[in-house]
């Protein structure tokens, strides 16, 4: 009797539980983001970090379980190699390019990244509003490589301001503080950011920048590559989108920026 009771028990316990449906397996997705872009996005002693990966990191845990995401450093180009190839599926933070024909699909934007112009005290004494007209015959340092602006550029061509390059961004801070050049020509916060560095490493650094002129704006975004088309994409970057204006909404976005700067 009480071993028939026992199987008939384990019979009901097997259909109850051999009828219940598995637990679906979470998607692993793979973001690469730019290894070396101080603030946004690089390596340092061994650890990703940055504003963007900060931002992308509190979304994919809200991700969760569906998803599970890994953001990989990857040198810049061959982050966008593996987006054309279709072995990347996505990859932070391009800007919009016609030329980029392989990236199908962006995300709504992360931040929005302003090439502005730090000039130092002599010549924010003159009260410089517009660019070029009240900038002629200045020096204006730049980072070596870097093509920051057509309004810069053109400038330059017609001889109307003086470019002169240095290695990055904390050559040519020091070089503004020295007064060695009149202005430095860079994205905001990649100079706010590097000045924040010296400040707290470099005794004697206390530049304060002084913004003279904006020359440019570029949105960034999660750039998804055409030919990687996984089952799971287009509902991965409708939640994506979804969970980056929810924190952009509840100021979590804002906040992370203003840490990197204060």
């Amino acid at each position: 009797m009480n071993s028939t009771r026992h199987r008939l028990w384990a019979g009901w316990f097997c259909l109850g539980s051999c009828a219940a449906p598995t637990a679906q397996a979470a998607e692993r997705v793979v973001l690469y983001g730019d290894e070396s872009y101080r603030p946004y996005s690089f390596v340092e002693n061994g650890e990703f970090k940055g504003i963007y990966v900060d931002i992308l990191t509190k979304a994919a845990e809200r991700m969760k379980p569906e998803y599970v995401i890994d953001l990989l450093p990857a040198p810049w180009k061959r982050g966008l190699l593996y987006v054309e190839r279709g072995s990347g599926f996505g990859l932070f933070p391009p800007g919009l390019k016609k030329e980029r024909g392989y990236i199908q699909q962006y995300s709504v934007p992360l931040y929005r990244e302003t090439v502005v112009v730090f000039c130092t005290d002599k010549v924010m004494r003159s009260n410089p509003q517009q660019f070029p007209a009240d900038f002629a015959g200045l020096v204006m340092g730049i980072n070596n490589g870097f093509l920051l602006s057509d309004r810069l550029m053109q400038a330059a061509q017609r001889g109307i301001v003086k470019l002169e390059e240095a290695k990055d961004n904390d050559s040519n801070l020091k070089k503004l503080a020295l007064g060695r050049i009149d202005c430095y020509v860079s994205d905001r916060g990649a100079a706010l950011y590097s000045a924040k560095q010296l400040r707290s490493t470099e005794s004697g650094f206390n530049l304060e920048l002084h913004e003279a002129a904006v020359l440019s704006n570029e949105d960034t975004f999660i750039g998804y590559s055409a030919k990687a088309s996984p089952p799971y994409k287009f509902d991965f970057i409708n939640k994506m989108d979804a969970v980056l204006t929810e924190m952009k909404n509840s100021g979590e976005v804002e906040a992370i920026i203003t840490g990197y700067f204060r």
